[in-house]
């Protein structure tokens, strides 16, 4: 084609896009909503009073003009999610612009430079969890449309009727009771009878925590803000779905009752037609997806959450119900059996490092990343400098402690880039869960064995114990941010900023920027109260600092009434070790202590410690799951002052917050009664 031709064509489309191009204005108000599910009502919020929120339409070449009002007490935010973007525009309180006060307003102003299935959300503190969340359909300015007959965008989403603040205090203070309550505590029974017990053995002697793929315990799974939603179609008609997987915590198998589907988009970008049924789809991804309708009756497209704890539906035509196959329940014993490491390899197309992602087992669905293929290429300018930067995601689940590089979210480890580099990202999951990597105000190139051709996204999955190679072009400004779409990860310090070192921010965001580092103190405390003794723990902890309380008194078989209190500080390095200082009260002494913390294998918590009078203490403890509700534990420790003393019982989980318990202790003898935990 001659170069008149090549000019005539491109001029021909900037006149078009110019003629059709407007400004498309939206009002949204954010307030509180009352909602019901599962037959209880809770306090939601909502957008224009609609969970999920109003879906917002462009097309390629306008400009949206969104007015944001918070009608709320509390502050909050609206994040264009996989838009290209000013960077004052994307949303992010203290890292673009301040969080919108309550009873004010913000106004968005920018232009769509793209095409595809979007979503918007806030990103303060825990609302998106409560409905603030909506699609984004933005229709191509000049491309041929692929035929189809109807067109529908599907938000899923979860739903807890607790509050989402008390739930990530129950995460944080270690506390079993979601995985108790859809019944996935990995345990002595479980693992029997899912020829898990080699497994679970392998699992204690490297001491590695139970595996488990959701945190949470959702009441419901919704589409469209509902358990089940209808698409009328006639057979043999082509219907477009655009799916956003708006959850907080959940990752979804798509299962299509009869036949395949196609993906044509991934996060917005079109890929080669893809015929596929039954694929993971991670949290903050949408795909684009054409469904030709069978014959006779109403298909299900099931969206089953991928712990199996419960599915939404989207039926698909008219007349009788053709239900999707059931999911079974994963098998966390055989996945942790199936989780190999995975290696670098070099890509023959690139000439890149090449990462796959670890298999779990033939029966779980899978992301379907290394079919995706983009309709053009995406090579990065050969010319930039390359960037390689490592990143651990990394964590403690008992803690609730979630990180990139062992470090949580702060001011000390921003990841500095430069413009016109090319930068790469190797993502190595070192927990037992999935993590979903969100990079704001970039797409990148997902290394997934298609060459030149890899697709571009904004959300990858890494699962776990796996590994995943994106590389991008650093072509934007100033700050951007990145982090794990759980949201519970996300807030617990799994994120970081991606600062251009050669585009400082404005003045105004970095008076405020120190806002987001903070991090609220954690006040918790459990105990027993038995027959015989009573024993537990209060802590104030902030990030890897801790006022520890513990105590034991008892009153059984001893006159007078034997106690113990210690009062420590405790500086945590990771989930294997811990120091501590402090006092130590006892019926007729105190004295200061000094000692470590050091997980042993098959999980044996040990402690070591010496006093201020030179006396030392040995103590090992540990607990094992014996079915989904009923733990065994016992403990033993050495002192060269008062010699050995030990303890082993049985504790059954009745609700949230209590338990049964019932204890032999070698110096009060046997007991029983109730275990509380606040």
């Amino acid at each position: 084609m001659s170069l008149f031709i090549k000019l005539f064509f491109a001029l021909q489309v900037l006149l078009c896009n110019s003629c059709f191009a407007k400004t498309i204005e939206y009002d949204l108000s954010f307030d509180y909503k009352a909602v019901t599910f599962k037959g209880k009502t809770t306090q939601g919020m909502a957008v224009n009073d609609s969970i999920p929120a109003p879906t917002l339409y462009f097309t390629e070449g306008d400009t949206a003009l969104i007015h944001v009002t918070n009608k709320m007490d509390v502050d909050t935010s609206v994040h264009w999610h996989g838009i290209l973007l000013p960077n004052h525009e994307d949303g992010v309180p203290y890292v673009n612009h301040p969080p919108i006060k309550p009873n004010e307003s913000h106004l968005f102003r920018f232009k769509l430079k793209q095409a595809g299935t979007y979503w918007y959300h806030s990103h303060t503190g825990l609302q998106e969890q409560r409905g603030v969340y909506g699609a984004i359909v933005i229709q191509p300015a000049n491309k041929l449309p692929i035929k189809f007959n109807k067109e529908a965008t599907i938000v899923l989403s979860d739903w807890i009727n607790e509050n989402p603040d008390n739930v990530l205090h129950t995460l944080k203070r270690g506390n079993d009771y979601y995985s108790i309550k859809k019944n996935s505590k990995q345990n002595l029974l479980s693992a029997i009878q899912n020829n898990g017990v080699v497994s679970l053995f392998k699992q204690q002697l490297a001491r590695m925590p139970a595996m488990d793929i959701s945190d949470i315990a959702y009441d419901t799974f919704l589409a469209n803000g509902k358990p089940e939603t209808f698409i009328s179609a006639k057979a043999g008609e082509t219907v477009k779905l655009r799916l956003v997987n708006a959850s907080t915590a959940t990752y979804y198998s798509l299962q299509f009752a009869q036949g395949d589907i196609q993906i044509i988009s991934a996060d917005g970008m079109d890929v080669v037609p893809l015929n596929i049924n039954d694929f993971l789809m991670a949290i903050a991804e949408t795909y684009t997806l054409l469904v030709k309708v069978p014959e006779n009756g109403m298909f299900e497209l099931r969206a089953t959450a991928q712990d199996g704890s419960g599915y939404s539906s989207i039926w698909i035509g008219e007349g009788q119900r053709v239900f999707a196959p059931d999911k079974e329940k994963p098998n966390l014993y055989q996945m942790r059996m199936s989780m190999p490491t995975m290696k670098m390899k070099m890509s023959h197309h690139s000439g890149h490092h090449h990462v796959m992602s670890s298999p779990l087992n033939r029966k779980t669905s899978k992301v379907p990343y290394n079919k995706l293929k983009s309709l053009t290429k995406t090579v990065l300018p050969k010319q930039n400098s390359i960037r390689e930067i490592e990143l651990n995601l990394t964590g403690d689940m008992e803690r609730y402690v979630w990180s990139i590089n062992n470090e949580i979210l702060s001011e000390s480890n921003v990841i500095k880039i430069k413009r016109g580099e090319n930068i790469r990202f190797i993502l190595v999951n070192k927990t037992m869960m999935h993590h979903p990597m969100h990079l704001h105000g970039h797409f990148f190139r997902v290394i997934n064995g298609q060459g030149a051709y890899s697709p571009l996204k904004h959300t990858v999955d890494v699962p776990p114990m796996g590994k995943q190679l994106i590389e991008f072009e650093a072509n934007e400004s100033q700050d951007w941010f990145f982090h794990c779409h759980i949201l519970y990860h996300a807030k617990s310090g799994m994120a970081r900023i991606i600062s251009y070192e050669d585009d400082p921010i404005d003045l105004e965001i970095e008076s405020i920027r120190h806002n987001l580092y903070k991090s609220e103190s954690l006040i918790y405390a459990s105990g027993s109260f038995l027959s015989q003794m009573t024993d537990g723990l209060a802590v104030v902890r902030k990030n890897k600092n801790s006022l520890n309380i513990n105590w034991q008194v008892g009153w059984q078989n001893v006159t007078p009434t034997d106690y113990e209190i210690n009062v420590t500080y405790e500086r945590y390095f990771n989930r294997f070790f811990t120091t501590f200082a402090g006092i130590e009260l006892k019926n007729e002494f105190e004295e200061g202590i000094f000692g470590v913390r050091y997980l042993l294998p098959l999980n044996f918590e040990s402690e070591w410690r010496i006093n201020t009078k030179g006396q030392f203490r040995t103590s090992l403890e540990n607990s094992f799951q014996l079915t989904n509700n009923l733990n065994a534990f016992a403990d033993f420790e050495y002192d060269t002052g008062t010699k050995i003393e030990w303890g082993a019982g049985l504790n059954y989980s009745v609700v949230k917050n209590l338990g049964l318990i019932t204890q032999y202790h070698s110096d009060f003898g046997l007991g029983a009664g109730i275990r509380l935990a606040f």
